[in-house]
């Protein structure tokens, strides 16, 4: 679908940034938040976790359910399991939260230095350039930023549950854990062609949502200055 997007061209102040280099400028607004993020990250280490650990222990209720042990003892299996889900529900709760406060005081922060930026222009910087992609520049691509972010710790979490049910695999089979990580490499190189297509897909949407902001922007401005003269 990116062909029903093009002709959408760059804006000539445009930059272009290796993926190093936007890492460590996004380091810089997250380095003040430094022991949330640390605590984000032990919190997803933890929750990705129990997904496994709660899988062995249902196998093992069953297990013991299915060559007839006392009741007591599955009603504990089942005990345990459910004491498990609510911590675990408690924990991606705390992740939740602290990612939420953390993001958004890094969104504010991205917003302010844009509007800094957008106010230090000279008058004739918007005789070319509308104001209405300015705008959808320090709104909308500042909470898209905010969505990567938020995407970026959920693929943390996911990352980390694939590695613990790869060695817990390795454990129950091993033979059965070298098969399924010989398809990994197929899966890095359709996520990384993936990924070019979706940065191409993504700047696409943005300049024809700025393309929109722009002309309803002018549209209504231009509303309140035909009124003037009526």
């Amino acid at each position: 679908m990116g062909f029903v997007l093009d002709g959408l061209d760059a804006e000539a102040y445009d930059r272009k940034y290796s993926d190093g280099e936007l890492l460590r400028r996004i380091a810089t607004y997250f380095r003040p938040h430094f022991k949330t993020m640390v605590l984000v990250s032990l919190v997803t280490a933890i929750g990705a976790l129990f997904p496994p650990l709660a899988a062995k222990l249902i196998s093992q209720g069953i297990d013991d359910a299915a060559n007839g042990d006392d009741v007591t003892i599955v009603l504990g299996w089942a005990g345990l399991i459910t004491l498990l889900g609510v911590v675990g529900w408690f924990v991606n709760y705390v992740r939740q939260r602290y990612t939420a406060v953390a993001v958004g005081e890094v969104v504010m922060k991205v917003r302010e230095d844009s509007m800094d930026a957008v106010l230090a222009r000279d008058m004739s910087f918007y005789d070319e350039y509308a104001s209405g992609k300015v705008v959808s520049r320090v709104l909308s691509d500042t909470q898209d930023f905010s969505s990567v972010v938020t995407l970026s710790i959920e693929l943390l979490s996911q990352v980390l549950l694939v590695m613990a049910v790869t060695t817990s695999l390795f454990f129950v089979n091993v033979t059965l854990a070298w098969i399924t990580l010989a398809i990994s490499p197929l899966v890095i190189i359709a996520a990384l062609a993936f990924r070019r297509a979706a940065r191409a897909a993504t700047q696409q949407a943005q300049r024809a949502g700025s393309l929109v902001n722009s002309a309803v922007s002018e549209t209504v401005s231009g509303i309140g200055v035909a009124k003037s003269f009526r």
